[in-house]
């Protein structure tokens, strides 16, 4: 499954291009934003009861690495290593954790997966990459609600990058058709 997005806000108009793919492992995500001066590449792979294996990001700004980040699970711990340009500075921290743990290539795919609903909250926790440190990481099924006549779900989506609502296709392949960003203005929204 290959879905693109148009996202708009103050820094201008880009692009989020999300692919889905079904391994015999499990579950492979890749992510790619494009906006203006900014490329964020994430690529996460997951078994199919979501258990994360590993994931890697890149950001760059203006054409230059401006920090990369790898993430691999073993048993109860997480290894994270972060290297910020320029300089290369690089920050190599392993966290224990219990239950679920989330990080930056799986979030978008949680709320999709998850049998939601209504007046529902689901509570995780999710790596922070900006700090390499645990936090929370919760999904609130606000309302159903009909967005461009398709019945969705209406999720507030609290995680280290501050608030979120998504309207998520109620039926078929539980789609996100529109995100929106109210602490930043940025709006995303399903074009194909």
């Amino acid at each position: 499954e290959v879905l693109t997005y148009r996202t708009t806000g103050p820094e201008g108009e880009g692009r989020y291009e999300v692919t889905l793919l079904r391994t015999p492992a499990g579950l492979e995500q890749n992510i790619t934003i494009l906006t203006n001066g900014f490329v964020k590449i994430v690529c996460g792979q997951m078994t199919t009861d979501l258990v994360p294996e590993e994931s890697n990001g890149q950001i760059y700004i203006q054409g230059a690495v401006a920090m990369k980040t790898a993430c691999t699970y073993r048993g109860d711990q997480l290894r994270v290593t972060t290297t910020m340009q320029p300089g290369t500075q690089v920050f190599d921290r392993t966290i224990p954790y219990s239950g679920r743990v989330f990080d930056f290539s799986q979030l978008p795919l949680v709320a999709r997966v998850l049998p939601l609903q209504l007046g529902k909250d689901y509570s995780f926790q999710c790596l922070n990459p900006q700090n390499n440190t645990l936090v929370p990481f919760t999904l609130r099924v606000l309302a159903l609600e009909t967005l461009a006549g398709v019945e969705c779900l209406k999720v507030e989506q609290v995680d280290f990058e501050g608030r979120t609502l998504c309207w998520i296709e109620k039926a078929g392949s539980h789609r996100i058709l529109r995100f929106l960003q109210p602490d930043t203005g940025r709006t995303t929204e399903l074009i194909r």
